[in-house]
């Protein structure tokens, strides 16, 4: 089922929409940055920190899953078989 839904999905929009979320707001600092440096910085982190970076992690995540999906098949396509 999940493969389904990711061979819907176009490569190249989703790669470039999906990494274009993990940096947002490009201003001041991404949020991915900011909740690091707070990590670093030993300051607690509040829940709704912790959803900016499960939520803009995402982006990265789909991406990379569709990437590897259009990989696999075709890889599939082109041998007959799944490695």
């Amino acid at each position: 089922m999940l493969n389904a839904l990711l061979d819907k999905l176009p490569v190249g929009p989703t790669i470039f929409f999906g990494l274009l979320y993990v940096i947002m707001p490009i201003l001041p600092e991404p949020h991915l940055v900011q909740k690091a440096m707070m990590l670093m910085n030993g300051l607690h982190l509040a829940p709704i920190d912790w959803f900016d970076i499960v939520a803009h992690s995402s982006g990265a995540v789909l991406a990379f899953a569709v990437y590897r999906r259009s990989r696999q098949v075709g890889k599939t396509s082109k041998n007959g078989d799944v490695s």
